[in-house]
């Protein structure tokens, strides 16, 4: 086993490799070029640069929906095992519980495991961090042992809400960090799905089930309420279609911080707009609540608003599972033709759509963010976490006392400053 130092020795240079490598590859440099433009990002420093290009090697997908890791992967001669590891990286909160001479005893919000965090950075360059503080960092493991690639936020031990909500936003990103080292939960999880999948059957006796966004919340609540043997409702009457079939940009799917504890609460009836949305039931995985899924499989009946877009979406969306491409690979003969002319991609089989664009989903063990929920404890506190949080702020506070939201500072210094 390396030791640190080789290890940390090995990321860097790694990373050095796989940054020459986009700039060299002519693939991958037009890609990222188009990355930078569809998202309207400019660049001006060296350093919005280097932050930039590591969020799109780390994170993103390519236009044709291969992550920008796994193209390096597969067309790289310099691959080893640190590309794994930085595959599987992720981006969590961990909550501080000692701090050593060169690593942090931390213990991750989503998962609830106890890890001994090492930084690729020298400690006394963190000494803004204190014990019971929450860190926003992405790991990396390697031969076991955990390093921080990057810290991305500190957050005061005073301001649990905000670690959470947080926390939660990269665990719907990355199911897989709600049981990240706990095996215990892993099986919460499974067995969560063998009982939804069941309930799921007898009560629609179908795979998926569609109506609309100002339905779909009832329909989840009927549901429910059948799954937890409290009462089984005709549904029916909460099945309804749109009155034309189109992909819109919500805004609400892109919401920040702020407006992500109200719209994850408020549910998809709260949009102003009106669209198809499913439940559909993967075996393995979990129950999803997919937006547009029949406009995603009407685009192959004919001409639909924002086509384009929709089949990009499913095929290169992570929050969309294989299954849905295997159904409509199934259903539609002219699936390959209209894939490969919306991707750019000479696509003949079903294996080579999935490896190309679903390669996240061909490890197991990535569970629906409804099934990862619906088992999470922090998502349950979130609630009460709010209700403190509102609670605080309305509390009448001294212009020299510490200010409620966390920040250290004085009342009069932060939030009273208004």
């Amino acid at each position: 086993m390396p030791s640190v130092v080789d290890s940390l020795n090995i990321i860097s240079s790694t990373m050095e490799n796989i940054l020459d490598f986009v700039a060299q590859d002519e693939t991958l440099s037009k890609d990222f070029q188009q990355y930078l433009e569809v998202n309207n990002i400019e660049i001006e420093s060296e350093r919005d640069f280097n932050n930039i290009i590591i969020e799109y090697m780390l994170d993103m997908k390519m236009q044709n929906g291969l992550r920008v890791l796994e193209y390096y992967r597969r067309n790289s001669k310099n691959y080893n095992d640190i590309i794994d590891a930085l595959q599987n990286s992720f981006c969590c909160v961990f909550k501080v519980e000692k701090i050593l001479s060169n690593a942090y005893e931390a213990i991750c919000l989503t998962s609830g495991a106890k890890l001994t965090l090492i930084p690729m950075v020298k400690m006394t360059h963190l000494k803004q961090i204190g014990k019971y503080d929450y860190i926003v960092a992405r790991i990396l493991e390697l031969s076991g042992v955990q390093y921080i690639l990057e810290i991305y936020d500190v957050i005061s031990e005073y301001n649990p809400y905000k670690a959470t909500v947080q926390a939660i936003r990269y665990m719907l990103s990355n199911p897989k960090s709600a049981y990240y080292k706990n095996p215990e939960k892993k099986e919460i999880l499974e067995n969560s799905v063998k009982d939804f999948d069941d309930k799921f059957h007898k009560y629609f006796n179908n795979d998926f089930i569609i109506t609309t966004n100002k339905k779909v919340d009832l329909l989840i609540e009927a549901f429910n309420k059948y799954r937890e043997n409290i009462e089984t409702i005709d549904y029916k009457n909460l099945i309804e279609q749109v009155e034309e079939n189109k992909y819109l940009n919500i805004e609400e799917f892109n919401c920040n911080d702020e407006t992500f504890m109200q719209n994850a609460v408020g549910g998809f009836s709260s949009h102003k707009e009106t669209y198809d949305v499913a439940l559909w039931m993967d075996g393995s995985r979990g129950l999803y609540i997919i937006p547009f899924l029949e406009t995603f499989f009407k685009c192959f009946e004919g001409d639909i608003e924002g086509k384009d877009e929709c089949i990009k979406e499913f095929l290169t969306s992570d929050k969309i599972p294989p299954s849905v491409i295997k159904y409509a690979q199934n259903k539609y003969g002219n699936f390959f033709e209209t894939v490969n002319n919306v991707l750019k991609t000479n696509f003949e089989t079903l294996e080579e759509v999935l490896f190309n664009t679903k390669a996240s989903f061909i490890d197991s063990g990535v569970y629906s963010p409804v099934n990862v929920l619906f088992n999470s404890e922090l998502f349950s506190n979130l609630i009460g976490l709010k209700n403190e949080e509102e609670s605080k702020s309305h509390k009448q506070v001294g212009r020299n006392e510490p200010c409620p939201c966390g920040s250290g500072l004085k009342y009069k210094n932060c939030c009273g400053k208004n």
